[in-house]
């Protein structure tokens, strides 16, 4: 995958082709940043893995003023372009834990063993709550706006994502994750629904 100034004009900039925008990335954000405030995590250090153009960042220094924002970005491009962290998840070795965690649509770009890696990379790195988002086989086949998503991925079922991340996490609903060992005071509604 070219991730070049035209993948990110088609996908990001021009409104007839975007999958995503700038607003709505910083709903997601306000998502999981509120979710984990809720949760009382005191957060210091944010990891945004796969940032993007960064729409995610102002969001994420509203709702956490004195955290260090850290943009981490595969892309020669983007990495030179906005001066992010230039790695890939897989290989990604910070100093220090991040207390959140953003991963949204970056794993579907790499083949199984890069994206097991990465998964337990976010094991390693993350040390309060992750919220994570991949495309998935069942979302290509019925959510996904197939003339608008990139279909040149890797699609995996959503099981084989959670039976990585459950090694390490545990879900509380709407993305979000909490490291295991970390038990939130959550009423019954408000917790993820068993599978049916």
């Amino acid at each position: 995958m070219k991730f070049d100034a035209e993948f990110y004009r088609r996908y990001y900039r021009d409104p007839a082709t975007r999958v995503s925008t700038r607003a709505e990335q910083a709903r997601l954000a306000a998502l999981a940043c509120a979710y984990t405030a809720y949760l009382g995590f005191r957060v210091r250090r944010v990891l945004d893995a796969g940032c993007g153009l960064g729409h995610m960042r102002d969001t994420v220094r509203q709702f956490f003023p004195g955290a260090r924002y850290v943009g981490l970005e595969a892309s020669d491009y983007l990495a030179a372009r906005y001066g992010w962290v230039h790695a890939g998840l897989e290989e990604y070795r910070p100093s220090a834990p991040f207390d959140l965690v953003i991963c949204h649509d970056v794993l579907q770009y790499l083949d199984d063993r890069a994206a097991a890696r990465a998964l337990a990379n976010l094991g390693r790195i993350s040390c309060g709550t992750l919220y994570l988002s991949a495309l998935t086989l069942e979302d290509w086949r019925s959510t996904a706006d197939r003339s608008r998503s990139d279909g040149g991925v890797h699609l995996r079922p959503g099981d084989w994502y959670r039976s990585r991340l459950r090694r390490n996490f545990r879900p509380v609903g709407a993305g979000l994750m909490v490291r295991r060992g970390y038990a939130p005071v959550l009423w019954e509604m408000e917790r993820p629904w068993p599978a049916r």
